[in-house]
């Protein structure tokens, strides 16, 4: 049988462990010296089976070799070598190779795969930005109006499928789609449309103008970590209020029936008397 004690415990010990978890982030530091690439992790959690890619001027990802051999774990404050191939001065490179794009990816401990973009050589910010979101889970980018100088687009991306895949057994590969570059002339007045997975990562546009290179963020469908949350972690706050003191009612209910128990068992056993 359990005494109302063991109750108030359990409902106290149900309070704590429904507060939300404090999860850890990642994050890299990154240096080119040379032919030689440092990667730091500069987060508070560990990276699995970390990989570097640079991005070629067709738009797809060159994986980098790494100069001790890869580890499967890099932890927070840890750093790792990698061997750049291209040591050619950046006035011989195109515009798009100058930016020198580099991703990390990796694995979380739960299996999740993830990508940080980073560039040495960033173009300046977009004075006009384009008309970017997420809608129905894709990536959507409207065509530049009739007075934009914005002539192309390429849109980089880290692939993330969310959770999806550790439903699975893991397999800790990493798959990045190439680059896309959007021709506007061509594609029209239609809105372009991406998927990127189901993590909806934030994604980079890089603006071909008459005046060069520009850059645009576009954020994520804030979707990232979220999955991984149960349905009842992302309530309202006035719904968490109503529980908290409906769970204070009821502990406070407890508490005044197990202090009266006593004294109405002395006074049964004195009338019995």
């Amino acid at each position: 049988m359990t005494t109302p004690l063991a109750k108030i415990m359990h409902a106290l010990a149900v309070l704590l462990l429904s507060l939300p978890a404090v999860a850890g982030n990642l994050s890299f530091r990154l240096s080119l010296t040379g032919s030689q690439l440092t990667v730091i992790n500069q987060g508070d959690s560990t990276a699995f089976y970390p990989a570097a890619y640079r991005l070629l001027p067709d738009g797809n990802w060159e994986q980098l070799k790494e100069a001790n051999g890869a580890p499967a774990e890099l932890s927070d404050g840890a750093s790792l070598l990698f061997i750049w191939p291209d040591t050619r001065p950046l006035e011989q490179m195109s515009e798009l190779e100058r930016m020198q794009p580099v991703m990390v990816r990796f694995f979380d401990q739960a299996g999740v795969g993830f990508g940080q973009i980073s560039f040495f050589h960033a173009a300046p910010a977009a004075n006009r930005a384009l008309t970017a979101a997420y809608v129905n889970g894709k990536l959507q980018i409207k065509p530049p109006d009739g007075g934009s100088s914005i002539r192309a687009s390429w849109v980089l991306w880290p692939q993330e499928e969310g959770i999806k895949p550790i439903q699975l057994p893991i397999r800790y590969e990493h798959h990045q789609p190439p680059a896309l570059r959007i021709d506007w002339q061509h594609q029209g007045s239609i809105p372009f449309q991406l998927d990127t997975g189901a993590g909806q990562p934030a994604a980079i546009l890089i603006h071909e103008t008459g005046q060069g290179y520009s850059m645009q963020l576009v954020p994520g469908g804030g979707l990232q970590g979220k999955e991984q949350r149960a349905a009842w972690l992302d309530a309202t706050p006035k719904l968490y209020a109503a529980s908290l003191i409906a769970l204070v009612f009821g502990v406070t209910a407890m508490v005044m029936q197990f202090l009266r128990r006593p004294r109405a068992a002395t006074k049964t056993g004195s009338a019995k008397t």
